[in-house]
């Protein structure tokens, strides 16, 4: 009996063994002018493949009949394409293509990565085709899949929807019901979420299936939206949907009664008190009529962001780079610097300090000093960059680099100064140095630096460094969360030629606008100082 068993055991092993670490993965999708149909894949070892037998009849392959072992010969019309098994190039029609992974063949059956349909299918078909991993679509033919990666984010009691549609595609707003419906000129969406947390607005946001709409799931606390378009890089546009809460109905309570004169409240009457008598007590966190009254903590109003610097580096003299056709940037930076103050005032209602607003020279401290004359919160100073390296494209964005102060500047802190007050006696102030202002702010410097290139990335390139630390001078006297944006490099003819355009400098104030909301958004929501320093001291991002 043991003996058979042993048998049976080892027929199974030998039936599973050739699909061993096989399993079945979510489908691609594809898509043509006709229909929407399934490309089952699966994952071979941790890799995602398509079985070579689920792409010929879409794609009009022929598996021939010119067997060798470890080969896969396949045609389209006159065109060749020849697999190896366990091999990462393909050759296709001549030409060697090299894939993510290996082709498989087991058991007969033969398996190529996902990205053999946008490297090698896409060379012997005449027709378009396009693979989109993330969002797992096959484009195929002259079909409209536009690209929409959206952004929700809450900013007080209202919330914003933000998407970048590529290209732009026309679409059509309406509510039905407890629904936003968003429906595009297309065939399909390419939807990319990101950051979705539902809220008392919202609960989801999902794009329908088989159809080229995007539905907002709405609940019962929403009232009202508006949107605005404008145009972003690329030929894309960007939608921003202002979605506004219901309306709180608020009424107001009768007074209680005033107690005849000469009596006292005791014990039964309420918080109001006739002449002549002690209004009761309070205790923070007792009941007042019907009401919980907070407590003092609780009436602390959150820190929050009112005021920012936009510092349009050079001037004057000082021309700073210069592009191949004469754009220079002190020109630039100050176009940015009028362009984004215009959108923060505009949408954002705060104050803007400009370090300067005319074709004047400020120097480097100065520029710090007016940042923090006028008691801003943030501060951002804007350049351009060049390189010998004609090719160097890309915006940077940096924060101070701690190295910029010793060890014995990081211990020593902050000292006070006991200086004497109106009316006598005296206080003790702290006293900054100028050289360690930044000191105590680089780790929100940090923080907003990130946001601000993680914008940026989403609506202009970013060079290879996207963010970086350095011992800039502008940064060191700044008492205030402050960061440097080289804009991209003018040295680059088609980047210089994108810097004086207006719908590039729009794009980068689009990214420098959105990165100063998700950072006011993340100090507000958890109501941190904005002098916090990290837990460790050591200035790195938590």
């Amino acid at each position: 009996m043991t003996g058979r068993l042993l048998v049976a055991c080892c027929l199974v092993w030998l039936a599973t063994g050739s699909t061993r670490g096989q399993t079945p993965d979510d489908p691609l999708t594809l898509v043509t002018p006709q229909d929407r149909r399934p490309l089952p894949t699966v994952r071979f070892d941790g890799r995602r493949l398509v079985a070579v037998s689920e792409l010929a009849t879409p794609f009009g392959l022929t598996i021939t009949d010119m067997r060798q072992p470890g080969r896969l010969t396949l045609m389209r019309e006159d065109r060749i394409i020849v697999l190896t098994a366990n091999e990462g190039l393909v050759s296709v029609a001549g030409q060697l293509v090299a894939l993510a992974s290996p082709s498989l063949e087991r058991d007969g059956n033969w398996y190529v990565p996902i990205d053999f349909i946008g490297r090698a299918l896409t060379l012997v078909l005449d027709e378009p085709l396009e693979l989109r991993p993330r969002s797992g679509l096959v484009l195929l033919g002259a079909v409209r899949v536009p690209q929409v990666v959206a952004r929700y984010q809450r900013a007080g009691r209202r919330s914003r929807l933000r998407l970048m549609i590529t290209p732009q595609t026309e679409h059509v707003i309406e509510q039905n019901a407890d629904r936003l419906l968003i429906t595009f000129d297309a065939d399909a969406l390419d939807l990319v979420l990101r950051d979705m947390r539902p809220d008392a607005l919202v609960a989801d946001i999902r794009a329908m299936d088989g159809s080229p709409v995007l539905a907002v799931e709405l609940r019962d606390g929403f009232g009202s939206f508006s949107a605005t378009t404008e145009p972003a890089l690329g030929g894309a546009v960007e939608l921003v949907i202002d979605l506004q809460p219901r309306p709180v109905s608020t009424t107001r309570a009768a007074p209680s009664p005033t107690p005849p004169a000469g009596s006292r409240g005791g014990a039964g009457s309420g918080p109001l008190a006739g002449p002549g008598t002690e209004p009761a007590a309070l205790v923070p966190g007792e009941m007042v009529g019907d009401a919980m009254r907070p407590l003092l903590g609780e009436l602390a109003p959150p820190r929050r962001i009112r005021a920012i610097a936009i510092d349009a580096g050079h001037g004057g003299d000082d021309v700073g780079t210069r592009g191949p056709d004469g754009a220079l940037e002190k020109d630039v930076t100050l176009a940015v610097a009028q362009r984004l103050r215009n959108r923060i005032e505009s949408e954002l209602g705060l104050r803007v300090v400009l370090t300067r607003t005319s074709d004047t020279a400020v120097s480097l401290d100065e520029r710090a000093a007016i940042a923090n004359n006028d008691r801003a919160d943030l501060f951002i100073s804007l350049h351009t960059n060049a390189s010998v390296r004609e090719a160097a494209i890309g915006a940077e964005v940096f924060y101070l680099s701690f190295a910029e102060y010793g060890e014995e500047a990081r211990e020593a802190g902050f000292t006070g100064q006991l200086v004497p007050t109106v009316g006598g006696g005296s206080r003790v102030l702290d006293i900054v140095p100028w050289e360690m202002a930044q000191l105590r702010h680089v780790d929100h410097s940090a923080r907003w630096a990130q946001a601000v290139a993680d914008e940026l990335g989403q609506r202009v390139p970013m060079s290879p460094r996207g963010l970086q630390q350095a011992p800039f001078r502008v940064l060191v006297g700044a008492n205030m969360p402050a960061v440097v944006v080289e804009l991209g490099f003018i040295s680059n003819p088609d980047q210089e030629a994108q810097l004086t355009s207006a719908t590039f400098q729009s794009a980068i104030v689009s990214g420098l606008l959105q990165g100063l909301i998700r950072y006011r958004d993340e100090v507000e929501r958890e109501t941190l100082p904005l002098d916090a320093r990290s837990p460790d001291g050591s200035g790195r991002i938590p």
